[in-house]
């Protein structure tokens, strides 16, 4: 807390009615008179405003309080709070007049003074004595036929967070050295109110923030489908984790109305709550889509017209959409520039790569599907999205498309979920256990 020196200095008129005057400080507060009654009512008016301020930690009623508090003490016809650092970055935050009247419209006040107030870090305090004075102040001070002026630094930390303001246009009304140094001292205890009502305000806002991602999660969890289980001819094996609590990755499993079963896996950009708003909105058309219609090309064709009409600039989801027959033991997909569908077969790992560029951007884009892939029994189809096998181990070196499919071969004989047990493994070897810089979501099928 700012230190304050209450004594009075014999000099403490010496700047005359005209001049400018300091801060509270050893040399110049001018706080005390020398009249018993007079400095007792200063006291009083210091302590209760002090125990006022910072008694509060609503922002707005602290920032209201101030002001009402500087006409009183003043006894000034308008007081303005300004918050910023800088005279070019202050901004009115309450204006008032003695009346508690709200001051609305376009502002005046004079600027030269806040802004000498602001350099010398110090509470300032001019008297208007004629029309030439008046004009060195400002137009604003002219044109408002102000008398007095005077203004005040909020400084806490060594760091300034606003200016407190008042005028009156009275002919008898004069600030005096008393005036200045009950204000400066007031001004400063006023900057410790403003600093603890705003960290107060934040940390509201983030728990407030944190309490709505939480629910955010909650929600995504709750629509996320389980795993599909005692499928013939197919085993399911899923893993997905988050790289914050809500997550831009998505995943689904559909049966079609002719015994195909669809499978999808998406990536939007970024990750965190507004990435799985829009995660949300992707499954809930797709599902509908899939009821109505049995084209994988069209469906994706609809889905992608539907982001561009609805989705900022910018932001974009790929998206791959594989169509597995159990019956006839064949795969048909489309890929929206998302990571190729991996075949761990006999022959080796094949990629099957993209059909169309990534949902969102170009309205006119139509989404070819694959040709019809023979799959046969032992199998594996390995979905991911790009939070696989771009994991950084702590030197900074990705876990790569070699390492998946060599990884892919030596376990495919293995169960859907054995296999992403062994990856989920030798991705936690290769970052050395560090928590996700992305999102990632990988999906097994194993061929029975």
């Amino acid at each position: 807390m700012k230190r304050f020196w209450f004594w009075k200095r014999d000099e403490d008129e010496a700047a005359g009615p005209g001049g400018v005057g300091g801060g509270a400080g050893p040399d110049d507060s001018g706080l005390w008179t020398g009249d018993s009654a007079e400095d007792a009512r200063s006291l009083e008016i210091l302590l209760d405003t002090i125990a006022a301020v910072t008694a509060n930690i609503d922002l707005d009623r602290v920032l209201r309080d101030i002001v009402d508090r500087s006409l009183v003490v003043t006894q000034a016809e308008r007081a303005i709070l300004l918050l910023g650092d800088s005279p070019d970055t202050l901004t009115v935050r309450v204006a008032q007049d003695k009346d508690g009247r709200e001051l609305t419209g376009e502002l005046q006040w004079s600027r030269s003074l806040v802004r000498r107030c602001l350099e010398e870090r110090q509470a300032v305090r001019s008297v208007v004595q004629s029309d030439q004075e008046a004009l060195e102040l400002g137009q604003s001070v002219y044109d408002l036929k102000l008398r007095a002026v005077m203004c005040a630094p909020m400084t806490a930390q060594e760091r300034t967070v606003g200016v407190i303001y008042v005028d009156s246009r009275a002919v008898r009304r004069e600030f005096s050295a008393r005036d200045l140094g009950l204000f400066g001292a007031i001004s400063a205890q006023l900057a410790i109110a403003v600093e603890n009502a705003r960290l107060h305000a934040d940390s509201l806002e983030k728990v407030r923030l944190e309490k709505d991602i939480e629910i955010a999660r909650r929600i995504q969890q709750h629509l996320l489908p389980p795993v599909p289980r005692n499928i013939r001819g197919l085993d399911f094996g899923l893993r997905y984790e988050a790289a914050e609590q809500a997550s831009g990755d998505t995943y689904d499993f559909m049966p079609m109305r002719d015994g195909r079963y669809a499978v999808m896996i998406g990536d939007v950009t970024g990750h965190g709550v507004g990435s799985a708003l829009l995660t949300h909105t992707v499954q809930a058309a797709l599902r509908s889509y899939l009821e109505l219609l049995d084209d994988p090309s069209e469906i994706v064709t609809r889905l992608n017209q539907r982001l561009v009409a609805g989705v900022e600039t910018g932001n974009f989801m790929s998206l791959l959409l594989a169509i597995l027959d159990p019956n006839q033991r064949t795969l048909q997909y489309v890929n929206a520039g998302h990571p190729g569908v991996l075949l761990a077969s006999a022959s080796g790992v094949q990629v099957f790569d993209r059909t169309g560029m990534v949902l969102g951007v170009v309205d006119d884009q139509t989404y070819e599907v694959s040709p019809t892939i023979q799959l046969a029994s032992g199998d594996l189809l390995f979905l991911h999205t790009d939070g696989i096998d771009e994991a950084m181990s702590p030197e900074r070196e990705v876990f790569g498309a070699e390492r998946l499919h060599d990884l892919l071969m030596r376990c495919r004989s293995e169960s859907a979920d054995a296999v992403l047990a062994k990856v989920e493994q030798a991705l936690h070897d290769h970052t050395g256990g560090a928590d996700p810089e992305d999102d990632s979501t990988m999906i097994a099928v194993k061929l029975l």
